[in-house]
């Protein structure tokens, strides 16, 4: 009996706590919904370029069989291996297919043929579909057409850009960063806010000599710099222990970090303001946190998603700045080079703290 009563007084506490009890509700009901939108539908396909220097009729029957592929999407042609790999390396395309020249007169006379792939290593998911279907199509390619000539085989000849090969390790790092970027200082912040003014010391605070300023930026500074502090540690152990390399800048990567960092800590703020307690501001905390990771392209890249979850993903701050540092740390890209990202990100910071501060201030005051 002493047990069900303390049952029932959590339930009926909870059931006064509106908000909270909205958010239980809520929060599996929203997640599943974004989770089908993004993941259940029809499946986007990986961009590719080609290049045929052979430009005869069997190799463009050669290239309309990789048309036909669902996983693969051509989006781009090039005249030359130069500008196929420029495309590469540029981000147009993850690969691009080179069909050499003298490729129908090497099937013709029997011969075998080689078919150089141009591939972004980058992101292990993308590279490990394109691969297996270049396979798919090239096995069913001698099948029907080669054979027929009584060609021996086409060869696939791979050369890896961003590469020549990137750990599963390397390829996460980049999600446990923003993990600890974006989970750690929003939690953090916005508990600790609710927990003074469940206690009363906020008030306390705002009653002291201590200016507004001195209470907001000082509560600022210590969060930023205890995220720093555990960014510096996850990223020294990865580096140290598990031979993580990291191609680009390191200031680079601090400059990226430290933006997205500031629109977590004015995310945690902004969410202190809107919860009465500490559950209500985990709760929210973790509620932004779940589809953040969904569309972060960190799990699933978001061409493999579909369409409607790249407009997801642009909304998404830790899509850009898992992009961003994944560009810096495994392609050695520079912020000249990652304006895109840099932008929205600069842009969700300054967003997220100045409107943290104007309506923290206006609860304060």
């Amino acid at each position: 009996m002493k047990l069900l009563a303390i049952v029932l007084k959590e339930l009926r506490q909870l059931r006064r706590d509106t908000r909270s009890l909205v958010m239980i509700a809520m929060i599996p009901l929203i997640v599943m919904l974004l989770f089908g939108i993004g993941y259940s539908r029809e499946s986007g396909r990986v961009g590719i370029g080609i290049v045929n220097l052979d430009d005869k009729p069997i190799s463009w029957i050669f290239i309309d069989s990789i048309k036909k592929v669902q996983t693969l999407e051509i989006k781009a042609y090039g005249k030359s291996i130069e500008e196929g790999r420029r495309m590469v390396e540029e981000g147009n395309v993850y690969a691009v297919i080179i069909v050499p020249s003298g490729f129908t007169e090497g099937l013709l006379k029997g011969s075998s043929v080689q078919v150089l792939v141009i591939v972004d290593e980058s992101i292990t998911t993308i590279s490990s579909v394109i691969r297996s279907a270049m396979f798919a199509v090239t096995y069913k390619f001698q099948e029907e057409i080669a054979r027929n000539n009584k060609s021996e085989f086409i060869e696939l000849i791979y050369n890896s850009v961003y590469g020549p090969k990137v750990t599963n390790l390397e390829s996460f790092t980049p999600l446990v960063i923003g993990i600890v970027l974006q989970l750690v200082p929003t939690t953090l912040i916005s508990i600790a806010i609710c927990k003074e003014k469940e206690r009363g010391t906020f008030e306390q605070l705002i009653m002291s000599p201590v200016s507004r300023f001195d209470i907001i930026f000082g509560k600022l500074i210590a969060f930023f710099i205890t995220t720093l502090v555990d960014m510096f540690a996850t990223l020294g152990i990865a580096v140290l222990l598990f031979n993580v390399n990291i191609k680009g800048q390191m200031l680079d990567a601090i400059m990226v970090s430290t933006v997205f960092l500031l629109g977590s800590l004015g995310l945690g703020m902004l969410i202190s303001v809107l919860s009465r307690n500490q559950l209500q501001a985990n709760q929210a905390a973790i509620f932004i946190f779940i589809p953040a990771l969904l569309f972060s392209g960190a799990l699933v890249p978001i061409d493999m998603l579909s369409p409607s979850a790249r407009i997801i993903a642009d909304f998404t701050p830790m899509y850009y700045f898992i992009s961003a540092f994944r560009n810096i740390m495994l392609k050695g890209l520079s912020l000249w080079e990652l304006s895109q990202q840099l932008s929205a990100l600069t842009i969700y910071a300054t967003l997220m703290m100045l409107t943290a501060l104007i309506v923290l201030r206006l609860r304060v005051d």
